[in-house]
């Protein structure tokens, strides 16, 4: 079971966010720290919904995170009232589909909302700036 880290300051929050998005590129490797979320956060993509656990499978094994590249645009901003954070991202993703490995580039915001009582994030919800048909198709296959 996670300790969580509850009632962080916004700052403390945004250094996290932003250490999981640079250095753990968390978009694609799903290495989060858990002690930010609330266990019965929701993940929200422009395909579906998921549990957070559902999620973190999810995304190891759909891509191949070391081929992968998350930039964050700007700094992760936090709502003066601590109710939710957001930050923009670029990145390139590596589908694990094994001779193809399609690579999709793409950019677009998360915007993760707060229980204020708790301070721990309970919805993560991506929004993309391309639609889902114009991603998939602009896949490039290694050679």
């Amino acid at each position: 079971k996670t300790t969580k880290l509850t009632n962080l300051s916004n700052a403390d929050l945004a250094a996290i966010l932003t250490r999981d998005v640079t250095d753990h590129q968390f978009l694609v490797s799903a290495d989060i720290t858990r002690a930010i979320y609330d266990e019965g956060a929701t993940f929200t993509d422009e395909i579906d919904t998921y549990t957070m656990d559902k999620w973190v499978v999810g995304t190891k094994r759909l891509f191949v995170a070391e081929k992968s590249r998350v930039s964050l645009v700007g700094d992760v901003q936090v709502a003066e009232d601590g109710s939710k954070a957001e930050f923009r991202f670029d990145e390139d993703l590596m589908f694990r589909i094994p001779f193809l490995y399609p690579v999709v580039s793409l950019t677009g915001k998360v915007v993760l909302e707060r229980d204020l009582n708790t301070g721990l994030i309970t919805s993560y919800r991506e929004f993309w700036d391309q639609d889902v048909a114009t991603v998939l198709k602009s896949a490039k296959f290694r050679t």
